[in-house]
């Protein structure tokens, strides 16, 4: 059985996308981290959550805010608000115009942390 992914393989995949100031969806993230079924977007939220349990801890923009809904509204599932809220960063609804432009600021400040 291969060895499974972990947070340091997920930052890597994640800043190819933030080199191209792109966002990527679960599904490509599970995809890409060679995660198959069953449980396949759980793994992968574990390993975005163990992100942005490191990130709280350091003080960085949060780079799981880089992968977003395939679906529906262009910003992090409702689990992405939910650890948030958990680490006292952010506090406001999971979904719509407020978590929308909490989303848009926290990817600028990833994009510009991150081309550093």
């Amino acid at each position: 059985m291969a060895d499974q992914p972990d947070t340091n393989q997920l930052r890597t995949l994640l800043k190819s996308y933030i080199a191209n100031r792109q966002t990527v969806d679960y599904r490509t993230v599970a995809n890409l981290l060679g995660f198959r079924p069953p449980n396949t977007i759980g793994q992968t939220t574990a390993l975005l959550e163990a992100c942005q349990e490191d990130d709280a801890l350091l003080g960085k923009p949060q780079i799981a805010c880089v992968v977003i809904q395939k679906t529906g509204q262009p910003y992090p599932r409702p689990g992405f608000y939910q650890k948030l809220t958990e680490l006292n960063i952010y506090q406001g609804p999971e979904k719509g115009a407020q978590a929308l432009m909490w989303h848009q600021n926290e990817l600028e400040k990833v994009f510009i942390f991150y081309s550093k």
